[in-house]
């Protein structure tokens, strides 16, 4: 995995060497990026970040960081869904997923569906 991180923020910086933010509960991550040589703190959103890193279980700032992407600023998001997918069946999951409230930007939404045998 940590090949396929450092491509994917490398790839978001789009060659600023700008400083990539990394959300506090994300500590591996954090350590990851530093070791590499990425100029990189733990950090909430803020708009000078040339790359933000976080995770999908909140929907904080939702509308800031859409504005971010849409300005030309790199957004990795993570996390899994079938939790709360198993816990709220009655919803559909690529619409009512807290992460998926920062949409209409460019994003490949992969949904499994885990079925009991």
């Amino acid at each position: 995995m940590s090949p396929f991180m450092l491509n994917a923020v490398r790839w978001l910086d789009e060659g600023r060497n700008g400083l990539v933010g990394v959300v506090p509960q994300l500590g591996s991550a954090h350590t990851l990026l530093s070791k590499s040589g990425l100029p990189c703190e733990k950090s909430g959103f803020r708009k000078e970040l040339s790359v933000y890193v976080c995770t999908s279980y909140s929907d904080a700032q939702a509308d800031e960081i859409q504005d971010f992407v849409a300005e030309g600023g790199g957004l990795l998001i993570g996390g899994h869904a079938w939790y709360w997918a198993q816990t709220n069946p009655a919803h559909w999951l690529v619409w009512e997923y807290m992460f998926l409230t920062i949409h209409s930007i460019l994003f490949y939404t992969v949904v499994f569906e885990y079925n009991h045998c």
